[in-house]
């Protein structure tokens, strides 16, 4: 079993602080999925060292320099997501499928110079099309007994610091306030019930979107030695996360409180751009070296929210009528920027001539230097936790393919280190395979990936540390089917 990184996990993936833009927020859109052709997938993403696909216009563009014909590529692509999801000993599973259009883009060979000269220039190419990166899409769901604390102690603990009624949150306390959930005593003190917990909770989470990148790129072959290329990248956010906490005295301990139902809904919407330059060397006839360096992507992203919250006691209180019982929030909305890190990128690769090859890639991202921005918000207390709770990210991916023409057998693997300064929440591993038909004039290549990792979530944050925050552990597996047709002309 994995570590708990409590800390960070309280800090930013409560669902108190849904609303607030944080350094999950940063790391979400920093945390690049590299998606694209089958061929692609089904290597592992390892292509930064051989090209001649068009997800290297993502990766490494210097790629885009070894195609010698023009191709259209589509990729339609459906996959699953399993989450198992634990809480006070209890575990529940759920599941969300979806499909989407992974890939479709057009490469451009031109040939320039004189085939026949003993050097120089041979081609010039442009390239240009989508590629689907992050899938957001998931679906989990959790019921335990909680003895230590519920909901509204996290809300009492956010109304004291607020400190007075006109202060309350909209999205939080305010809603708690107008439902009579927290209510004030004639000496004026705050309080709530069942703060010492004995609740059954239940929480279900839905989030869908997606990093979708418009890609326009050029990429020139020397000698058939040497290649370079540039991609201008256009990513495009959507993000959607919808939740329902529930909670109830199941055991009948309170004199007042039944139950209560808080749904919250938030969405991130905006577009970016970024630089890609990269080279390639051929070192003889076998040994291939590549090397890319991605800018920041800047991102104009603007969020909308919502929260209502739903009330059942046993109040004999005049005031505590039918349209008491419920509340809902204004529209909230906030505009601001994300800069996402460097990335650098340096690949090796293995061509044995006509039977096959063999790639590796190394990635290196310092998400310490990932900020958010806003005309409106310093945000000097976010971006110092991405200082302090992110890290360095070492990723490897490595890939190969056997060729048996027309078929061509294929598979990889790729370990995502933890992005946290502190445990190993987020670690990721990739197992990936495929194969292609690969005729005089098409491609056809098929795909599977699977892919799985561990993160922990607390449900609210209590500050009593003896209170314990609500953690749930979640267990992540996805699978991925991609299928690419390619034309050739």
């Amino acid at each position: 079993m994995k570590k708990i990184f409590l800390t960070t996990a309280i800090s930013v993936l409560s669902m108190i602080s849904l609303f607030a833009q944080n350094e999950m927020d940063a790391l979400r859109y920093s945390m690049i999925q590299n998606g694209g052709t089958a061929r692609f997938t089904s290597m592992g993403g390892a292509f930064g060292a051989l090209g001649g696909d068009f997800s290297v216009l993502s990766l490494n563009p210097a790629g885009l320099g070894i195609y010698r014909s023009s191709e259209i590529t589509i990729t339609p692509s459906i996959g699953s997501q399993s989450i198992e999801s634990s809480l006070f000993g209890n575990t529940e599973e759920d599941l969300k499928y979806n499909f989407n259009l992974n890939n479709i883009g057009v490469v451009f060979a031109i040939p320039v110079g004189n085939k026949t000269d003993a050097g120089g220039w041979r081609f010039v190419n442009l390239g240009f099309g989508l590629n689907r990166h992050n899938n957001f899409n998931s679906r989990w769901a959790i019921e335990g007994f909680n003895t230590n604390n519920s909901l509204m102690t996290s809300f009492l603990d956010q109304a004291l610091r607020e400190g007075n009624v006109n202060n309350f949150d909209d999205f939080t306390t305010g809603l708690a306030w107008e439902t009579f959930l927290l209510d004030m005593d004639d000496e004026g003190n705050l309080f709530v019930d069942m703060d010492d917990g004995n609740v059954l909770q239940r929480q279900t989470m839905n989030t869908s979107g997606y990093i979708r990148e418009f890609v326009l790129s050029v990429g020139a072959n020397y000698n058939d030695v040497l290649y370079f290329g540039a991609t201008v990248g256009l990513p495009s956010v959507s993000y959607e996360q919808s939740s329902i906490f529930m909670e109830s005295d199941s055991e009948n301990s309170s004199q007042f409180f039944n139950s209560l139902t808080y749904r919250s809904n938030h969405k991130t919407t905006g577009t970016g751009f970024n630089l890609k330059v990269g080279g390639m060397a051929r070192l003889g006839s076998v040994v291939r070296l590549g090397a890319a360096v991605h800018t920041p992507s800047f991102y104009s992203l603007k969020d909308t929210y919502r929260a209502n919250m739903r009330s059942d006691l046993n109040l004999d209180d005049p005031d505590y009528t039918e349209a008491a019982r419920y509340f809902e929030s204004p529209e909230g909305l906030f505009e601001y920027e994300i800069n996402t890190p460097l990335k650098v990128i340096g690949s090796l690769g293995f061509v044995l001539g006509t039977s096959g090859l063999f790639s590796l890639d190394y990635e290196y991202i310092d998400y310490t230097n990932a900020r958010l921005r806003s005309d409106d918000y310093m945000f000097s207390h976010e971006n110092n936790m991405i200082r302090n709770t992110l890290t360095t990210q070492h990723n490897i991916r490595a890939g190969g393919e056997i060729r048996l023409d027309p078929l061509v057998l294929r598979a990889g693997y790729a370990f995502y280190s933890s992005p946290f300064a502190t445990g190993d929440d987020g670690t990721r591993n990739v197992l990936s395979a495929g194969f292609g038909i690969r005729g005089s004039s098409y491609t056809l290549d098929f795909a599977y990936a699977y892919s799985m990792y561990s993160e922990d979530f607390a449900l609210y944050v209590v500050e009593n540390a003896a209170a314990r925050s609500p953690v749930v552990q979640r267990d992540y597996s996805a699978s991925t089917f991609r299928l690419t047709l390619g034309w050739r002309f």
